[in-house]
């Protein structure tokens, strides 16, 4: 009988071991996740991401114009670009929409209210900046790096202004980048969307067949996305059920003094707070590599902050899971030790005979 429980126990410990490491790394990431501040501080630093984006989007628009025009060596102020860019972004703009993006989509996941999965982005400090002397700088900067001509001009027409894609001989860049600036204002203090929300601009995340929102199959996935996020928010603190019903378990079987429940409890749980600790400590190096593997370094300048950003948002997540990771398993760790140490020094002192 006694050998058949502690059989049975053996079993209860190593299913307590499985179900510990289960709750210690997916207790954990469902905090991390399902957590808008979390989640908001992953998105810090976008101001920075846009000032590098941004040039070389210009850079090679530019660079594309010149081709097609047969010129093959086009000199570019590249750092006059990035000023004129880091200027006319005001100092944490991306930031907070981003923040505001986020707030918007854990508003609908929160709550289950199509009429709440709505992302409001502030356009207004950035249209303040597009019409003064930063927008203006920007200009500027984009017309002194227009090829110049070696055809007749093609024109873009920005509000009732024709600015030209080339600069043809004795331009004066000063003068044109003004009457490009002027058409630039023109067209926001012009644009209907602008004056009728203020220079709020409201997307809505879900809509109907009817609408420029979503289709029904994706409204269903978002329907699912939204469950899932209530169901593990909700009821993921249950995970940590299964390993405390493994321990009452085991002491009902085979605990009958304090030795044994030092020995029957210290163990797994030591077992299974090195364990996860082992696979915290290679968990970030294995994410970058499936990350890298999963999308290779692209070799676009256009495109390298957006992949560095995406694995910049990788490692911080992995960061915010493994503090919690580490700090629970090494509770976990140090109760599970001092179990097998009251076992032994239990044991030690009735063998003396104190």
């Amino acid at each position: 009988m006694r050998g058949c429980l502690q059989a049975t126990a053996g079993f209860v410990a190593a299913f307590f071991v499985l179900t510990a490491v289960t709750a210690l790394i997916g207790y954990n990431l469902i905090v991390v996740a399902t957590d808008r501040d979390t989640v908001k501080g992953l998105f810090t630093g976008l101001d920075e991401v846009v000032r590098q984006t941004a040039p070389a989007l210009i850079i090679e628009a530019a660079r594309q114009e010149a081709l097609a025009r047969g010129i093959t060596d086009l000199p570019i102020d590249e750092g006059q670009l990035q000023t004129a860019v880091a200027t006319v972004i005001p100092p944490g703009w991306m930031d907070t929409q981003a923040e505001a993006a986020v707030d918007g989509l854990y508003d609908y996941l929160e709550t289950g209210d199509p009429t709440a999965a709505e992302v409001t982005l502030d356009t207004r400090p950035l249209l303040d900046s597009l019409r003064g002397a930063a927008g203006q700088q920007m200009v500027t900067a984009v017309v002194a790096n227009l090829p110049p001509c070696t055809t007749v001009p093609n024109f873009t027409t920005v509000g009732n202004v024709d600015i030209p894609d080339c600069l043809p001989p004795g331009t004066d860049v000063q003068q044109i980048s003004s009457v490009v600036h002027t058409a630039v204002v023109n067209a926001i203090d012009q644009n209907p969307e602008i004056l009728a929300n203020a220079g709020v601009v409201r997307i809505p995340l879900i809509g109907d067949d009817n609408s420029a929102g979503l289709n029904s199959e994706r409204q269903a996935q978002w329907a699912r996305l939204q469950r899932n996020f209530t169901l593990a928010r909700t009821w993921g603190w249950t995970l940590w059920l299964l390993p405390l019903a493994c321990l009452f378990l085991l002491a009902l079987l085979v605990v009958r003094s304090l030795p044994t429940w030092g020995h029957w409890w210290g163990w797994p749980m030591v077992i299974a707070a090195v364990t996860v600790l082992f696979f915290a400590i290679v968990t970030p190096a294995l994410l970058m590599f499936v990350a890298r593997t999963a999308v290779p370094t692209p070799t676009d300048p256009l495109t390298l902050p957006l992949h560095q950003l995406g694995l910049n948002l990788v490692t911080a997540v992995a960061d915010r899971w493994l503090v919690r990771v580490y700090f629970q398993a090494g509770i976990m760790l140090a109760f599970g030790v001092g179990l097998i140490l009251m076992a032994f020094g239990v044991t030690a002192v009735r063998e003396r005979g104190y």
